[in-house]
Order: C-alpha cells, then structure tokens, then sequence
C-alpha cells in the first residue's frame, strides 16, 4: 500500500502533531496517544537507534506515524487511501508513513513497522517470509516470549514447517500459514542468518530473485543445508518448563 502527499495533507489538517529527530508523530489531541506521546516518540526513538545500529540503514527524511485510537478506525483510514477497509494493528503504508493503533488495550509501537520502512530503503523482497523476518528479528519476542523459544517449542512438537518452503511461499500463500507459526520462526531465522553471515551477504540474499542459487552463489551453502544448520542450532536451546507451558498455553488460545 502507498500513499501520497496529498494523503498527508489531509491528515496533518486533522491531527495533533509531535516531532522528533526521525519522527512526526500524528493523533487525535484528546486520544490516548496523545496523552502519551512523550512515552511512544522514546520508544520509537530508541527502536530507531536500535535498528539503524542492527542493519546499518538510514533515513533521509523523518517516519511519519500515524496514530488511531481503534482498529476500526485504521481500517476506515486504510479505505480513505486505498478503496479497502482493512482493520489491523498498525502497518506501513508508503516509505516513510505508518499507520498504528494506540489505546488501552492495543499499542502497536516499538521496532517492526519501524524496521520495514528501513528496508524499504533496500527494496521490495520476493519473500514475505524473510520480509516479516527482518522485522521480527528486531522485535526479538512474539506474545512477549522470545521467538527462538517459539521455534523451539514447534520443532519439540512437530510444529514446525519447512523454512526452505515458507521462502518460496508467495506472499498469498504465507498468509495461510498460523501467524503465531510464520512471524516468530521468521524472526528467528533472519536473526540467525544476521548472525552468521556479513550484512552484505544477507542483504543480498534478502534481494534475491532466486533464493536457491542465491544461498549456493552468495551465502556459499543450500537453502536446506542452512535449514539444517539452522535447525540444529536450535535444537541446542534449552527453556524452562514454566515459559514452554506457558508458549503452549498461548499457542491453544
């Protein structure tokens, strides 16, 4: 999704504004954001730091980020700009605009809308999955529990897929795999391959038109060889019996 000038325009009419050094930050005056703003351009500040000092990327102009007090209302926004009503927790709509919802109960801050807008600055990948990766690297937890004891707790108990197959995934068919599966063992992955390769060499892997000959060609192994490598890495993780209850607990819910 992308949008325009224009969009902006009509927005910053209508909203509260606060800027910071990489951020303009957009919501109702009277809303929860608002009241907390201080407290979200920290964290976003912080995240930026964060990511710029994991990936080496920067931007030349300021994130613009815009707040919504409900779902309801992204999704309404998401219809203004794109002719689709689509409710969610926050997404990034263009190269430097994000929309994201901020109340009691939802506040979708912190590093992976952030991350994708960064990445943008490389390009558009051909893999969801190492897209949604990158980002989930940065955010380091899914539900609060770290992603590596996510993957653990699926390889434990034949949950988990193949990493191989869920690359080769359009992005269609990736969004038919359990969201609580998909997002944590992508963030896991990438969070290995940033471990074990040269930024350059991950990111244009990340690049690739054909992943297969782009892991023999770039990464110097197959995409199943580093699957392996991958997983028995992995496998050496241990997890207290308390924090694999209570990922099974969430996974049942």
């Amino acid at each position: 999704m992308l949008g325009d000038q224009s969009d902006r325009e009509v927005q910053n009419a209508a909203m509260y504004c606060h800027e910071t050094d990489h951020y303009v930050f957009h919501c109702d005056e009277g809303g929860k954001a608002a009241q907390d703003i201080e407290h979200i351009a920290s964290v976003q500040e912080a995240s930026y730091q964060h990511i710029t000092a994991i990936l080496g990327l920067s931007m030349n102009e300021k994130i613009h980020y815009y707040l919504y007090d409900s779902r309801e209302a992204l999704g309404k926004e998401c219809e203004r700009r794109f002719g689709e009503y689509a409710p969610n927790n926050g997404c990034a709509v263009s190269e430097n605009e994000i929309l994201a919802v901020y109340n009691e109960t939802i506040q979708c801050i912190g590093a992976h809308e952030d991350t994708h807008i960064l990445m943008f600055t490389l390009g558009y990948p051909e893999s969801r999955f190492l897209e949604e990766g990158v980002a989930m690297a940065m955010d380091a937890l899914w539900w609060g529990i770290d992603n590596n004891a996510w993957t653990s707790y699926y390889r434990n108990n034949d949950l988990c897929p193949s990493v191989s197959e869920l690359i080769a995934m359009t992005r269609e068919e990736f969004y038919t795999v359990q969201d609580k599966i998909a997002y944590p063992l992508a963030g896991s992955f990438v969070s290995y391959l940033l471990m074990r390769f040269e930024r350059a060499q991950f990111y244009e892997f990340y690049m690739a038109k054909d992943y297969e000959a782009a892991a023999r060609g770039v990464l110097g192994v197959s995409l199943t060889e580093i699957e392996q490598e991958f997983f028995r890495f992995i496998d050496l993780l241990s997890y207290d019996k308390v924090l694999l209850d209570r990922i099974a607990e969430l996974f049942r819910e």
